[in-house]
C-alpha cells in the first residue's frame, strides 16, 4: 500500500496549476485569435464594400455619357470605358492594405466582377439584371469585389492561425444605377429648379428624328470638355423646334408653347423659366407635382406662343441639356390649346435666331441626356427618354 506524502500532494497540486495555467494560456489566445482576427475581418468586409461601392458608382456615372448617342461604336467605347473606370476606381480603395483587382468581364457574364445591363425598377430587390436589351439603354453596373484563391488572394488571420485557420475568403458586391423612368416633376429646396422648358415636341416627330427620318441635318457640334456649340458636326441629328420640320409637330398658332404653372403665366415667366427652370412656385398650380397620370398623359395647356422676346433667354442656354415635354395631340389654337403630355425628354439648344422671316427661324435642338434631382421616376413606361435622376447604390 503506497501512502502519499506531504510533499507528493504538494507536487500534484502544482501540476494541476501548471496544466490550468496551460489551459487558460491557451484560452486567452484563443480569445485574442477570435478578437483580432474578427476585427480583422471586419476590417476588410467593410473596406471592400467600401471600394465595391465606389467603384460602381464611379462606373455607372460614366456610362452616363452621351456619346452613347453616337452609334453603336461609340456605346461600345463607353462601355469599354466604363468598364476601366470601375475597375480604376475599386483599385484605388484597398483592402487590408491590397489595392484590388476587379476583373474588366469583357464577355459581360453575369457572375463576373463588372457586368453592365438594364434595371427597369431600380428600386425593386427582387428585379435581376437584364443583358437582353441595347446596350445603349443599359442604365446599372454591378462590380464584385473578391479576395479570395482566384482574384486577389484571400485575407490572412494571425492568432487564427495558431488553431489551423490560416486565412478567409470575403468578397463584397454594389450596384449603382440611373433611373429613367421619368413621369413627372417635383421642385424642393433640396432638388433646385427643375430643367424643363415650356415648350413640347410631337412624339411622332422626336421618333423620326431618333431614327434619322426628320432632321434638319447634322451642322452644330457639342463639345463636352467646354459646354460650347460650334458650327460642325458630332454625329447627332438635329432637328428645328421652331417652326418646326414638319410632321404637324407643333401647332399653328402656338408653335408648342405650354404653360408650366398657371395659365396666366406671363412673358417673363416663360423667359425666367427657359433661364432659371422651372421652380417650386410654378408646380405648385398642380398640387406641387407635374406628373403623368394613372394612364400615362398629362393635359397642359397652351400659351401664347414662342415670340422674339425669348431669343437672348434661349441663346444664354445654348449648349445646356434641357428636358421638354413630347406630346400626342393638341386640341385648340394658340392659348386655348390643350396638350396631351405623354413623357419629358433631354435635349440641347444649339442655335437660336427669332428674327427675320418664318422661313429663316430656327431654334435648333439635339438629343442630349439630363440629369436631374427634380425628377419623379416610376416604372419605365417607353416615353420619357434621355432624362434621369442621378447615380444612387440599389443594391
Amino acid at each position: 500500500m503506497h501512502v502519499a506524502t506531504g510533499s507528493n500532494k504538494v507536487n500534484r497540486r502544482r501540476g494541476l496549476t501548471v496544466v490550468s495555467v496551460g489551459v487558460a494560456l491557451l484560452l486567452i489566445m484563443g480569445l485574442a485569435a477570435l478578437t483580432v482576427d474578427v476585427g480583422m475581418m471586419y476590417r476588410a468586409r467593410g473596406e471592400a464594400q467600401q471600394s465595391a461601392d465606389a467603384g460602381s458608382m464611379s462606373a455607372a456615372w460614366r456610362l452616363l455619357d452621351q456619346d452613347r448617342l453616337r452609334g453603336a461604336d461609340h456605346v461600345e467605347n463607353v462601355i469599354l470605358e466604363t468598364r476601366q473606370d470601375g475597375a480604376a476606381v475599386a483599385y484605388e480603395n484597398a483592402v487590408v492594405n491590397l489595392s484590388p483587382v476587379v476583373a474588366l468581364n469583357i464577355e459581360n457574364d453575369p457572375g463576373g466582377d463588372l457586368v453592365l445591363g438594364r434595371l427597369n425598377r431600380p428600386n425593386d430587390p427582387t428585379e435581376e439584371l437584364s443583358f437582353d436589351g441595347d446596350p445603349a439603354d443599359y442604365n446599372a453596373v454591378r462590380v464584385l469585389l473578391r479576395r479570395d484563391g482566384e482574384r486577389n488572394g484571400p485575407i490572412s488571420l494571425y492568432f487564427a492561425s495558431l488553431l489551423g485557420h490560416h486565412e478567409k475568403d470575403i468578397s463584397a458586391s454594389a450596384t449603382a444605377a440611373f433611373y429613367d423612368g421619368v413621369v413627372g416633376w417635383r421642385v424642393t429646396d433640396k432638388t433646385g429648379n427643375a430643367g424643363l422648358l415650356p415648350f413640347a415636341l410631337k412624339k411622332t416627330a422626336w421618333e423620326k428624328l431618333l431614327g434619322g427620318e426628320l432632321t434638319t441635318g447634322d451642322n452644330f457640334a457639342y463639345d463636352a470638355d467646354t459646354g460650347d456649340v460650334s458650327a460642325g458636326a458630332d454625329g447627332i441629328l438635329e432637328l428645328n423646334l421652331y417652326p418646326g420640320s414638319g410632321e404637324g409637330q407643333l401647332p399653328p398658332g402656338n408653335f408648342g408653347t405650354v404653360d408650366i404653372g398657371s395659365p396666366n403665366n406671363s412673358t417673363n415667366d416663360i423667359a425666367r423659366q427657359i433661364r432659371e427652370g422651372v421652380n417650386e412656385e410654378d408646380l405648385s398650380y398642380f398640387g406641387g407635382t407635374l406628373r403623368l397620370g394613372s394612364d400615362g398623359t398629362l393635359p397642359l395647356n397652351g400659351d401664347t406662343g414662342l415670340s422674339a422676346g425669348f431669343k437672348d433667354d434661349l441663346a444664354a442656354i445654348i449648349g445646356q441639356p434641357r428636358a421638354i415635354p413630347i406630346f400626342t395631340e393638341v386640341s385648340g389654337p394658340g392659348n386655348n390649346a390643350t396638350f396631351t403630355v405623354v413623357g419629358f425628354v433631354g435635349v440641347r439648344i444649339l442655335s437660336v435666331k427669332l428674327t427675320g422671316p418664318m422661313s429663316g427661324k430656327r431654334v435648333i435642338i439635339q438629343p442630349a441626356y439630363l440629369v436631374d434631382d427634380a425628377v419623379i421616376v416610376g416604372e419605365q413606361n417607353g416615353q420619357s427618354r434621355y432624362v434621369y435622376q442621378p447615380v444612387v447604390l440599389v443594391r
